[in-house]
């Protein structure tokens, strides 16, 4: 078959394989990352800690001024090189740096530069300059991966002396990140072995058996002049290529013999597109009305929401959670009128849809649903709160349904929040 399920299920089936892989490469290296950075932070304050009791401020700054070095600066150095040297596989450098005007100069460097030598500045330091030269909040910066800490240090008279620096070597996971990328690679490979082997599988279990169902079906139906003139595309997608479409039209010939009448025909309708707990409208009715609702002249979008469902269900039993889903129904059903539609699009969503709309009755329900804030779907027995969340968006003339929709669904969200901070609910 052109578009046949076969060979459409191992493609998705590998194509997810795919993703999974690298979303779970990605988490991985990003959670590696985001604990290495916490690392690195805790490294380089333990390193300035210790720069900061070993250096003293007003020493150091005479030596600056006068380029003189104190009794004591030769000590200050070496003891400064000693610890980097014993953490070289952590700290690549250690410095005190007094930033001017116009350029920086070193004072301590456990590098190559001695009392005196220039330090310009960068791109970075060029945007901090006037903290640099201020000297009173430490920062830190990331170039190329690698971690670099200031922390300024001031004299007894709270002068600025200068910014004790510490450069962290590249972060061990971006080191090995071929290595990591290597392993991934092998999961992939793998991934897509099993992939072979679960498509054999569906095949012979499930691909095979319908085909054997569809053969048959066609052989017992014979005639199909008893189905002639009636549509039950509604029950079966007879547009299909596949497998599934040819079985579709094949019982949709069985169906209208074995059929005794249309009430069963309307029911079944009834049934594939309203909500069996609330009877409103459901997601797949509202996907076959959306392009109608494009060409409406105006329209006017309710995007209703249910605070704090998850909590009631886990709390106190998803029998009292349907109990606040359809008090939220049929609060929601005491706005709609003729031209209206709502729909349930998810287990806490509902969309109330009102065709050539008038700005007047737009109005008229938001005063309503404003003066009746918040509408509380829980009992006060209950121990938690349940709260109806709403976000309108209204148009006319010319609109762009999805921009519109997205509207609405925002300032269902913005009221989600307000109610959430004004009732109290707990994040869930």
């Amino acid at each position: 078959m052109k578009h046949s399920i076969r060979k459409r299920i191992g493609i998705v089936a590998f194509g997810v394989q795919i993703l999974l892989v690298v979303i779970s490469f990605v988490v991985s290296f990003g959670c590696v990352s985001l604990v290495g950075a916490k690392y690195r932070e805790s490294i380089a304050n333990a390193v300035l800690d210790f720069a900061e009791m070993t250096v003293d401020a007003d020493s150091a700054k005479d030596s600056f001024t006068t380029r003189i070095r104190a009794a004591d600066f030769d000590a200050v150095q070496q003891k400064l090189s000693a610890y980097q040297e014993q953490n070289s596989s952590l700290v690549d450098r250690i410095s005190l740096v007094n930033f001017g005007e116009s350029v920086g100069r070193y004072i301590y460097d456990t590098g190559d530069a001695a009392l005196g030598d220039r330090l310009d500045y960068d791109t970075f330091t060029s945007s901090v300059k006037a903290e640099l030269v201020n000297g009173r909040n430490a920062f830190t910066h990331y170039e190329q991966g690698r971690l670099i800490a200031y922390r300024p240090i001031r004299t007894v008279e709270d002068t600025i002396c200068g910014y004790l620096v510490v450069e962290l070597h590249t972060p061990a996971e971006f080191t090995y990140f071929p290595y990591i990328a290597a392993i991934f690679a092998v999961l992939l490979v793998v991934g897509g072995l099993l992939t072979f082997l679960l498509t054999l599988y569906l095949n012979r279990k499930l691909f095979d058996p319908i085909q054997h169902i569809t053969d048959s079906a066609v052989y017992l139906s014979g005639d199909d002049s008893a189905s002639a003139g009636k549509d039950t595309s509604v029950i079966f997608d007879t547009e299909r290529s596949d497998e599934v479409g040819q079985l579709s039209k094949t019982l949709q010939k069985i169906l209208f013999k074995v059929n005794t009448g249309a009430e069963h025909l309307s029911q079944a309708l009834y049934d594939a597109n309203h909500d069996g707990m609330t009877q409103h409208l459901n997601k797949r009715c509202y996907h076959s009305m959306v392009e109608k609702f494009r060409k409406c002249s105006s329209i006017c979008m309710i995007y209703f929401d249910v605070n704090n469902l998850k909590l009631m269900n886990d709390t106190l039993g998803h029998e009292n959670g349907d109990r606040v889903i359809k008090r939220a129904a049929d609060y929601i059903r005491s706005f709609m009128e003729e031209d209206d539609y709502c729909f349930r699009m998810g287990g806490d969503e509902f969309l109330m849809v009102m065709e050539n709309c008038t700005l007047r009755r737009a109005d008229h329900v938001m005063q309503r649903l404003n003066q009746e804030e918040p509408y509380l779907l829980s009992r006060e027995s209950d121990s938690v709160q349940c709260a109806l969340s709403y976000g309108c968006a209204f148009a006319k003339d010319s609109f762009v349904y999805d921009e519109l929709l997205t509207e609405a669904e925002e300032n269902m969200y913005q009221k989600k929040t307000e109610l959430k901070n004004l009732l109290q609910m707990p994040e869930r």
